[in-house]
């Protein structure tokens, strides 16, 4: 009886390690069909990730704009993990940076929200805010200028409301 009792309380942990380890890093039951959307698509790229498996749901005209920020990433050896990209209006928000604007891209798909991964090392908004650029690894330093750099997108360190993320 002991012996069963033991198989069975490990079984009991194993699947709830499995099941943890899952939902943290695969919430595939999460994910909409962008079928019948008429301007919403699934962004699936190289050094960009959704935050535990989370999909990246994007504008279709944004696509070109993450495709070249999953380019600067690659190139700087960086993994870009997408904390928030589309959202709805009435979705609730929690441990924002800044207050969500009324009128944010978020609402139109053509905004992200990212933490920076290098060697291993997670940057998150503390870490990215403007003062701090010159504290960072260069390769982060080289990605933010880039993305300065391009005139078609911009960096939420810049904005007047800092928002590093």
């Amino acid at each position: 009886m002991k012996q069963v009792l033991k198989i069975l309380i490990f079984t009991g942990v194993v699947v709830s390690i499995a099941f943890l380890y899952f939902y943290y890093n695969y919430q595939f039951w999460t994910h909409y069909k962008t079928d019948p959307f008429e301007t919403l698509v699934e962004y699936d790229g190289t050094n960009i990730r959704g935050l535990r498996g989370r999909q990246i749901l994007i504008h279709k005209e944004f696509d070109k704009y993450l495709t070249q920020i999953d380019g600067y990433a690659v190139d700087n050896n960086l993994e870009l993990i997408i904390n928030q990209s589309y959202r709805s209006g009435n979705q609730t928000l929690s441990r924002t940076i800044v207050e969500p604007g009324k009128r944010s891209n978020h609402l139109a798909g053509f905004a992200i929200d990212f933490n920076i991964k290098s060697k291993g090392i997670k940057y998150f908004a503390s870490d990215l805010k403007r003062d701090n650029i010159q504290n960072l690894p260069e390769n982060i330093q080289h990605f933010i200028e880039e993305i300065r750099k391009n005139k078609d997108l911009r960096w939420g360190g810049d904005f007047r409301r800092e928002d590093p993320v």
